[in-house]
């Protein structure tokens, strides 16, 4: 697992089609900027759990 510190307006890239900004910090909540193809699915883990998705393996805390 790759963990990443960063400030604002930093980013990283997911292949080439994909780019996650880290855009700011309101307490406790980060707020991201997610550029992706329309066609690459993007849900949040409460949604995926909710409509019956497992939590991945990878993902700690509960």
């Amino acid at each position: 697992m790759l963990c990443i510190t960063m400030r604002k307006g930093d980013y990283f890239t997911i292949g080439e089609d994909i780019v996650i900004q880290f855009d700011y910090l309101s307490s406790e909540r980060v707020h991201l900027t997610i550029h992706a193809p329309r066609d690459v699915p993007i849900l949040r883990g409460d949604v995926l759990e909710r409509g019956g998705g497992k939590r991945p393996d990878c993902v700690y805390g509960s």
